[in-house]
């Protein structure tokens, strides 16, 4: 097994019982997932992958931030950044 897959399982596993927020993440598997220096990259390679884990971006912060994984998100399009997104957005407020 891949590193990248065993974050994708981490994350996946964090919402195993909860079925409706589990189907928001449906397109993690389809993305290449590392973590670097407190970074942890999506990368897609579809434009409707990366939207939808915008879209999901709250849901995709938790087990990060509860787990402790990163400290930011960077969402990819085929190595072009979407989105960087901070785990804990109330840290920057203070």
């Amino acid at each position: 097994m891949n590193w990248y897959s065993q974050i994708t399982q981490l994350i996946l596993d964090f919402y195993r019982e909860d079925l409706t927020e589990l189907k928001q993440l449906d397109a993690l598997p389809r993305c290449h997932v590392s973590r670097r220096w407190g970074v942890l990259r999506v990368n897609c390679r579809t434009q409707e992958a990366a939207s939808a884990l915008y879209t999901a971006r709250d849901i995709l912060r938790e087990p990060v931030a509860q787990l402790r994984l990163a400290q930011q998100i960077k969402i990819l399009l085929n190595g072009t950044l979407v989105a960087a997104l901070p785990v804990n957005p109330s840290k920057l407020t203070k």
